[in-house]
């Protein structure tokens, strides 16, 4: 955790958690820390062209 932020009720609230809470706790924590960022991107898709070659038919259009 970042010295920016107060989370000592966060740690307050860690420290009355049974292990098997606990654990529970930690896995969800990695995934949150192991996600990557979403990208702002992410509703364009890759575009692979036109089916056809458009400079091969470049006179034609």
């Amino acid at each position: 955790m970042t010295a920016a932020h107060n989370y000592s009720d966060l740690h307050e609230l860690i420290d009355q958690l049974e292990p098997d809470q606990a654990d529970e706790l930690r896995r969800h924590a990695l995934r949150l820390v192991n996600t990557p960022p979403p990208s702002r991107f992410r509703v364009l898709r890759t575009f692979d062209g036109p089916a056809t070659d458009l400079g091969a038919r470049a006179k034609d259009i």
